[in-house]
């Protein structure tokens, strides 16, 4: 009998032992291995520098290992911010405007090196959690959403992804001395205290944009995202209408709708009555070639009076992003000048699409940018730079 037991206990050990030793080896730490990708492939310019300031939409072209460590971030959108730098493109009242989700892949920060490999989303999910099973688990114990397991993943990860995010994007508003909206990240009830982006693990999931000032500040409070698609309401929480902060910019008043919030007329409204000169939105669209489809109408909120229901399935989803989100309502609005700009990168084959978007009083166009892919080489996409210069 004691035999026995000691023969278990050795076994158990040994399991023990090996999964401790698979779970920790081949983690991303650092740059190590990893290669740069960056290349900017489309760069344009509107307007003049008349001295008032200037947006400028940025998509980085991503790939999986941008999102391997703190310094491989830092990296990546260092040499776009460089390469603006040297064009004398950033200055004091730069507002330069990055892609939704843009840090919610840190989700995937200092894990095992497969995960980055091109494989399929499923697949190294479940190597984050397997490599992770006891925070996994502890997390999901503690959930309430819809998708335990995204929201597990989540905030299994929280902390880490808190940390990098605002570290990266406070380094690079105070080293290039621009304004920054940090694209997107999903972070429990993430909020800004003492300068700090602080978030609490009991409470639900987001989608916020932080804004950072030319000092490398995080601005309060956050902007959070008030209507998620019927996907994302699987593992996130809508923010109250009655939240969209204004950010006193250099340039102007700047605020941020996230995505599907450019869609709704009665956040112009709300922001028209408190006087926005400037608006980012931060996009992400799935699936390649989505916006050459048909456009199958309003996700996850009822569609909006001013919406012309038989566009539905007629329109494109391209002809409908400049019919009913942004570009139209911008110009309804006294909103001086618009940026729209989408996450577009080779992240375990989800595809994307999406072309920079502007709206201003001189300017009212879309501009229709190809982005560079290659189906034989997954790594020859090219990021996007597009400047507008302010009246």
């Amino acid at each position: 009998m004691k035999k026995g037991f000691y023969i278990v206990a050795v076994v158990l050990i040994l399991v023990a032992t090996a999964y401790i030793f698979w779970s920790n080896y081949d983690r991303a730490l650092g740059t190590e291995g990893i290669y740069p990708r960056y290349v900017i492939g489309d760069l344009e310019e509107f307007g003049k520098n008349s001295g008032k300031g200037n947006m400028i939409a940025l998509s980085p072209y991503l790939h999986t290992y941008d999102f391997s460590s703190k310094e491989a971030f830092y990296n990546m959108l260092q040499y776009y911010f460089s390469f603006a730098q040297r064009r004398k493109l950033l200055n004091d009242s730069t507002i330069v405007v990055l892609p939704e989700y843009i840090g919610t892949w840190l989700v995937v920060a200092n894990e095992k090196r497969s995960i980055y490999a091109d494989t399929s989303l499923e697949d190294g999910m479940k190597t984050l959690v397997f490599s992770n099973i006891v925070k996994f688990g502890s997390a999901y114990l503690k959930t309430t959403a819809k998708d335990k397991a995204k929201e597990a993943v989540f905030k299994m990860k929280a902390d880490e992804m808190a940390e990098i995010y605002q570290n990266v994007f406070s380094k690079l508003a105070k080293d290039f001395h621009v304004t920054i909206v940090a694209g997107s990240i999903v972070l429990p009830t993430p909020s800004v205290k003492n300068g700090k982006l602080e978030i609490d693990k009991s409470g639900n999931l987001y989608n916020v944009t932080a804004v950072f000032d030319v000092n490398g500040n995080i601005l309060s409070p956050l902007t959070k995202k008030i209507f998620p698609i019927e996907e994302e309401k699987s593992f996130t929480c809508a923010a109250a209408k009655e939240q969209q902060p204004v950010y006193k910019t250099a340039a102007g008043n700047l605020a941020v709708l996230i995505c599907a919030d450019a869609w709704y007329p009665e956040n112009y409204k709300a922001l028209t009555d408190k006087h926005v000169d400037l608006l980012a939105v931060p996009s992400y669209v799935s699936s390649n070639d989505a916006w050459s489809k048909k456009w199958k109408g309003y996700n996850g909120a009822p569609t909006p009076a001013d919406v012309n229901k038989t566009d539905i399935g007629k329109i494109s989803e391209y002809e409908a992003w400049i019919k009913y989100a942004m570009v139209a309502r911008v110009m309804k609005s006294n909103i001086k000048t618009g940026v729209n700009t989408f996450l577009r990168g080779d992240l375990w084959n989800l595809g994307s699409d999406g072309h920079t978007l502007i709206a201003t009083s001189k300017y009212m166009k879309p501009l229709n940018i190809p982005f560079v892919y290659e189906g034989k080489d997954k790594e020859s996409g090219m990021g996007s730079l597009i400047n507008v210069w302010l009246e």
